[in-house]
């Protein structure tokens, strides 16, 4: 029998694979989600689940002053569209950035910044001796942090 062969199979049709949609449990709201992706990174480190926090706070007040939207009226979901696009906000939005763990949060309409690059850096260095450095990451900023700070280091990638 070949171990793995059904991988594909069973996580066709889910986030593990690329970038098909995101799913949550039919017993939460996004928002719930939202809240759920963040305390789970904040029982390992709460260092980047403040750093999200700070950014997605932000970012509701941002849309709250530009266009009225409240807090408590985010709505749930908007039009695939409209998310791609970053034309709309919404707590699937939000959900999504967290759980592709978009440091930078570019699909939240952020650009990277020097004071984000600080903070990434002195995550990497308290949390390195747990880091696997052989991850393979789609940011290409990332990598090239991974790629230095390792090469420093004297690991083999």
């Amino acid at each position: 029998m070949l171990i793995g062969v059904n991988f594909g199979n069973i996580y066709c049709k889910t986030t593990a694979l690329g970038n098909i949609k995101s799913s949550k449990p039919d017993f939460m709201t996004w928002q719930e989600y939202c809240i759920f992706l963040l305390e789970s990174i904040g029982l390992y480190n709460r260092d980047l689940m403040l750093h999200y926090y700070r950014k997605i706070k932000k970012f509701m007040i941002w849309h709250r002053n530009k266009y009225g939207i409240e807090f408590d009226k985010i709505p749930e979901t908007v039009k695939c569209k409209l998310e791609s696009q970053k034309k709309a906000i919404s707590w699937r939005r939000i959900a999504r950035a967290i759980e592709k763990n978009d440091f930078y949060l570019r699909r939240l309409s952020y650009a990277q910044t020097k004071t984000d690059d600080k903070q990434l850096m002195e995550l990497i260095h308290k949390w390195d001796n747990l880091l696997d450095h052989t991850t393979i990451t789609d940011d290409k900023t990332l990598q090239k942090i991974i790629l230095e700070k390792s090469t420093k280091k004297g690991v083999n990638l």
